[in-house]
């Protein structure tokens, strides 16, 4: 093996580890013991245990010497090991399918938060409460989301507020990001779940730009990905995560209710649906849909509502339902400050003092980067660069 060989797999030993088991084959055909292999190496007995154990690589000249004591070319001695990937999940508008395009944003996304890593407080130093066993049994789901309800103090009937629905993060250990990406992203990102596996760290990335009534369920959507980012996969995933939040912003129970009345006074039709919607906070789409699905379970067949009329009043109230963005800083494109100032206040985010201190650490303003972090453009990530760069002591 070359030197400029070596020179190579020296850069590749963060990616690397030793083939213990051509190691310990060699060792028995040779003789060697712990102690004989680390007087021939000339390294100390506690280098070579460390080598043996997988808790350490050699330095490149004493690889060399390895594969020399052994008879075992380098290129033998060293498994490439890929590093786990960033998992990722998407919420998107209308439930469109993820394409290629928003796959790659999501991976360089990724990749960047990844580098923000070292610059939050404490990482990540427990593990999040997983599933263990996910199912998409409807059963299962409804027992997790009373689980969850119960962890917060609340009942089948409590209303879920948009604060405990967050403090379930920061139980978690997720990290917020939340972006102003408006209503009318062009790819259609609403949110998306990052969970980093060598850091054990969760990034929740969600969209400020929502309309107020479709937050909850956005925001329960993410929660559904957290607790199952490990154990499945993208569909199936996705349809735990719908099922997951339509019972947690609005139980079964509650659900129950409302087709009862509907049921006893067809009259009330969308009315009815929108006060149920009005009271838990969230879309009369989303009451309908969990009330449809209960009436055809039970009655065998659905409410009926579903129609053009009903999407047409819908739409048109829609123009008078608030962004997040409007109710947490009095506009939809606030100033980069006030976005800051006031999504570390609610939020508890740590993702722009990350930013700041990775922007001190590189020596300068770094607006691309923050572009591919946030996935804004590069207009909005120079103002936020620069704001983030002013408020350094």
């Amino acid at each position: 093996m070359t030197k400029l060989d070596l020179r190579v797999f020296s850069n590749y030993t963060s990616l690397a580890m030793l083939n213990i088991h051509a190691i310990d084959v060699a060792m028995r055909k040779l003789g060697l013991n712990g102690t004989t292999l680390a007087e021939a190496c000339g390294v100390s007995k506690e280098a070579t245990s460390n080598w043996l154990k997988g808790e350490s690589i050699p330095r490149p000249s004493k690889l060399a010497l390895l594969s020399e004591v052994l008879d075992i070319p380098v290129d033998s001695l060293l498994e490439i090991v890929s590093p786990p990937q960033p998992l990722y999940a998407y919420r998107t508008k209308l439930n469109k399918p993820v394409t290629g395009a928003l796959r790659e944003s999501a991976e360089e996304q990724a990749r960047h938060l990844e580098q923000l890593i070292p610059y939050i407080d404490g990482g990540c130093e427990f593990d999040p409460p997983l599933l263990r066993t996910p199912s998409l049994d409807s059963e299962h789901i409804r027992s997790v989301t009373i689980q969850v309800r119960q962890s917060l103090g609340l009942s089948t009937k409590d209303i879920l507020s948009n604060e405990a629905l967050e403090r379930l993060f920061h139980i978690f250990g997720a990290k917020f990001v939340p972006v102003l990406w408006g209503l009318n992203k062009e790819r259609h990102e609403n949110a998306l779940t990052i969970y980093s596996p060598e850091s054990k760290v969760s990034w929740v990335v969600f969209n400020l730009g929502c309309k107020e009534d479709d937050y909850k369920y956005w925001l329960a959507h993410e929660y559904g990905h957290c607790l199952t980012m490990h154990a499945l996969n993208e569909e199936e995933g996705e349809t735990f995560a719908e099922k997951f939040a339509q019972q947690l912003v609005f139980p079964d129970e509650v659900a129950h209710e409302c087709l009862e009345i509907l049921r006893q006074s067809p009259a009330t039709g969308i009315r009815g649906v929108k006060e149920f919607a009005d009271r838990y906070g969230i879309s009369v789409i989303t009451v309908l849909r969990a009330v449809d699905r209960l009436s055809e379970q039970l009655y065998g067949k659905k409410t009926g509502l579903d129609t053009p009329s009903f999407y047409a009043v819908w739409n048109a109230n829609r123009k008078d339902v608030n962004s997040m963005a409007k109710n947490h800083f009095g506009s939809d494109s606030p100033s980069q400050h006030d976005y800051v100032a006031k999504s570390e206040a609610i939020y508890k985010t740590e993702v722009f003092k990350a930013i700041e201190e990775f922007q001190k650490n590189e020596g300068g303003r770094n607006p691309a980067f923050i572009s591919s972090a946030l996935n804004i453009g590069i207009g909005d990530a120079l103002n936020l660069s620069h704001a983030l760069w002013e408020r350094q002591p």
